[in-house]
């Protein structure tokens, strides 16, 4: 009873996808395409949705990424249309259409979808760098699916779970002190979340193979 209520599992929910590609989550508020990996090299597209309050809150959205920082991997924004609003190292501005923004290893980030702006928001996110390629299109798709999954039936994300995708990418989270984020990581979502709990970091629920 004591692990249960601890390990809570969510029943997940397979993203619904278009005939164009996209993976729809949060109901089709967030979409995702695949674009392109080489290498170390990652890119995803993702459409945030202006009208729908998971993703058009500004950054108390739903899908708006945590606060966080990259072990090893750089990450690129390159926004094709709309605004996207960042904070990069408590520094806060915004992207137009055209316009890119880079951010190395250790440099604590988030964005979201502009509100002000009205417009959904068309934006091209690449990562690369580092041994591990955690941070790729699965985990993309797990992540999202999971939350998305969560929050969809109102129940909320279990905290070991979102460590462990966390721990699986190299992203720390800012919420915690530099070295305490990566150690909660391998603590919470390792070795407690997924050896105790028996999470994990890739769902057939969420993977691209199940039609």
């Amino acid at each position: 009873m004591a692990m249960s209520f601890l390990f809570p599992k969510v029943p997940l929910q397979t993203p619904k996808r278009d005939p164009d590609g996209a993976w729809n989550f949060f109901d089709g508020a967030l979409k995702t395409y695949f674009i392109q990996s080489h290498g170390e090299s990652f890119t995803s597209r993702q459409i945030f949705k202006h009208s729908n309050p998971h993703t058009g809150n500004g950054r108390s959205s739903t899908a708006t990424p945590p606060y966080h920082w990259h072990l090893y991997q750089t990450e690129i924004f390159d926004v094709k249309s709309g605004t996207l609003c960042y904070d990069i190292d408590g520094k806060l501005g915004k992207l137009q259409a055209g316009e890119t923004a880079t951010i190395p290893p250790y440099r604590y980030h988030t964005f979201w979808n502009d509100p002000d702006a009205k417009a959904d928001l068309d934006v091209h996110i690449t990562v690369s760098g580092g041994p591990n390629k955690g941070f790729d299109e699965t985990f993309i798709h797990n992540f999202y699916g999971y939350l998305s999954s969560a929050v969809m039936q109102g129940q909320s994300p279990n905290v070991f779970q979102m460590l462990a995708f966390l721990d699986h990418a190299d992203v720390v989270l800012v919420d915690f002190p530099m070295w305490t984020g990566r150690l909660a990581n391998v603590v919470l979502g390792r070795w407690i979340g997924r050896g105790l709990g028996g999470y994990e970091v890739e769902y057939k629920e969420l993977s691209e193979h199940n039609e």
